[in-house]
């Protein structure tokens, strides 16, 4: 089978999953990135071109990175809080860009899910009912989103393909992870269809106080594992959960190390983000055995990853649940017996 011949067949069973309806209902993960956002308005677009008149955007918790504040305002992004939605007068139901029952979708339990299109390593069932494709080896959502609208043989406008350019540029980090041949054409392709200044406007917004005060606190916090390579900072309250994948990213251009984890305190939840820029570790591995030993949710891709772990008694001490989330990790990344350096006793 070429790969054209594999894209209509799966363009043909998701179009008999969604037609025919009035209204569909796409869903993000929580805390949307440029991926997920990006890949809902491709699948927005696609959607609409199959006679479906509403088709609405949602996701549970809120857009805290400027970047993707940014994009939601200046690609003009029809959003809406899936608080505020009634999703029972929606025929159709949508996932993208994750999966039912990991913890990272706000919908009811229980509720009838009729797509999933999503490129992290999750593994449905064999009661799995809804269509699914599910593609590890791509680096993005985007890209598996682009190519079924090519294939649908539908132009993709400008700011359509400025949305999906940026979503598989941050999810590969510019072409330098994760990378399939797939993700590589469509980044060529979407390049020429794209707004560059809007792009510019996306990538370089204004930053509030916020963002230099949780800069700031992670320089200061940041443990140093020199023997094994590993860096580790905490950020303490944050006010939006983007802000420790936001910090792991740039702690990951870091001379030295290979392996970042950062994390924080959000709504009763630690929060964190696992980088790995070898092959000795992988990060998916390392979020996922991390959410085991506490109760929590996380997996991820080879080179970044991610979790959350639900603090069971809000009321109780913070500090002593960070304890037991440090010693797993240490324990996970066998540096348990190493003395970690902070930067400032590094600069002495």
């Amino acid at each position: 089978m070429t790969d054209e011949e594999y894209y209509r067949a799966k363009l043909a069973m998701l179009r008999k999953h969604i037609v025919p309806a009035n209204s569909v209902l796409i869903v993000t993960h929580d805390y949307p990135d440029p991926d997920c956002l990006a890949a809902a308005l491709g699948m927005q677009h696609l959607v609409h071109s199959w006679g479906v008149d509403t088709v609405q955007i949602t996701f549970g918790g809120f857009v805290g990175r400027a970047e993707n504040r940014a994009m939601i305002r200046l690609l003009g992004i029809d959003v809406v809080p899936v608080m505020l939605i009634d999703i029972s007068q929606f025929d159709r139901v949508i996932v993208v860009d994750s999966f039912p029952g990991t913890g990272h979708v706000s919908l009811p339990a229980g509720q009838k899910i009729d797509v999933v299109l999503d490129h992290h390593p999750n593994q449905p069932n064999a009661e799995t009912k809804f269509y699914y494709d599910i593609r590890k080896d791509l680096g993005s959502t985007s890209t598996l989103v682009s190519k079924y609208i090519l294939t649908a043989g539908l132009k993709i406008p400008s700011r359509l393909a400025t949305a999906l350019f940026y979503g598989i540029k941050t999810d590969t980090s510019e072409i330098s992870r994760n990378v399939s041949p797939e993700d590589l054409e469509m980044y060529k392709h979407l390049f020429d269809l794209i707004d560059h200044h809007l792009l510019s406007q996306i990538e370089t917004p204004a930053r509030d106080q916020e963002y230099f005060r949780v800069l700031h606190k992670a320089t200061g916090e940041l443990e140093i594992y020199d023997e094994a390579e590993v860096a580790y900072t905490h950020l303490g309250k944050i006010s939006a959960p983007d802000s420790v994948a936001e910090i792991a990213d740039l702690c990951s251009a870091m001379e030295g190390i290979t392996t970042i984890v950062c994390s924080g305190f959000f709504n009763n939840q630690i929060f964190y983000s696992v980088r790995v820029k070898n092959a000795d570790h992988n990060a998916g591995t390392i979020a996922m055995n991390i959410a085991r030993e506490q109760s929590g949710f996380g997996g991820g891709h080879a080179s970044m990853a991610a979790g959350r772990i639900p603090l069971r008694d809000p009321h109780a001490d913070h500090d002593e649940a960070l304890v037991k989330f440090e010693n797993a990790f240490r324990r996970i990344l066998d540096i348990d017996k190493i003395e970690p350096e902070t930067i400032m006793e590094k600069e002495d």
